[in-house]
């Protein structure tokens, strides 16, 4: 294989593996995963997708390329996706979990939230100190419009991860926006910066420390036995 092929196979990777099945002609699951493994699949899907967002999906390996080294996170799967959304929607509403402490509004926020979340939200001090007024008070008007459905609260703090996330993407550059957009469902406006809630450090930093390498594990030192 050519290296401009091989470029190119791998633009289409970064820039068609990671939408939401429902962004990819409505194909059913199985069928989806057929079309993103052959040549003739794939390239249906890119012209459906140059048509329906061209800006996004123009050709161009080297732009592309270089982002799918910088920003991982374009390859992820759904599953990976949906986690790491769900803590940066956990993280943002932290100031209203760390101040609740009446036992049952305790329990429905862990419900809500999972307990891995849950702890994220009462960990993480993305303000180093107390947050903004503004931020408290948005969170704790989240929480009231869900009226106590835990359902609701989760839905509610995964679409306030989407704007996090959309928020950190169009800082970098508004097509990573909309190319991230389109890894879910459905998605709120762009661009989502100004609604954000998180310090435009916090997801960088939160990217940074999910994607560092494992540390070096020092291998137990050889014991001498006298002879």
């Amino acid at each position: 294989m050519s290296a401009e092929r091989a470029i190119r196979r791998f633009q289409a990777r970064t820039v068609l593996d990671g939408l939401h099945p429902a962004r990819c002609l409505a194909l059913p699951a199985p069928l989806l995963e057929r079309a993103r493994g052959s040549a003739l699949g794939r390239r249906q899907l890119a012209r459906a997708a140059l048509r329906a967002q061209p800006r996004v999906f123009a050709p161009d390996q080297e732009r592309w390329a270089a982002w799918a080294d910088e920003e991982p996170w374009l390859l992820w799967p759904q599953a990976e996706l949906d986690a790491f959304t769900r803590e940066l929607g956990a993280i943002a509403l932290g100031p209203v979990v760390r101040v609740t402490v009446e036992r049952a509004d305790v329990l429905f926020l862990r419900e809500a939230l999972g307990l891995e979340h849950w702890r994220r939200a009462q960990s993480a001090d993305a303000w180093r100190g107390p947050a903004p007024e503004a931020v408290r008070n948005m969170g704790r008007a989240l929480v009231q419009r869900c009226e106590r459905d835990a359902a609701a609260l989760r839905e509610a703090v995964y679409e306030r991860g989407k704007i996090e996330f959309l928020g950190h993407a169009g800082r970098r550059d508004p097509r990573l926006a909309e190319r991230l957009a389109l890894a879910y469902a459905s998605a709120p406006a762009l661009p989502c910066a100004k609604e954000a809630w998180l310090p435009a450090a916090t997801v960088p930093a939160l990217l940074a420390a999910l994607l560092a390498p494992p540390p070096d594990v020092e291998a137990p030192a050889e014991q001498s036995h006298a002879e």
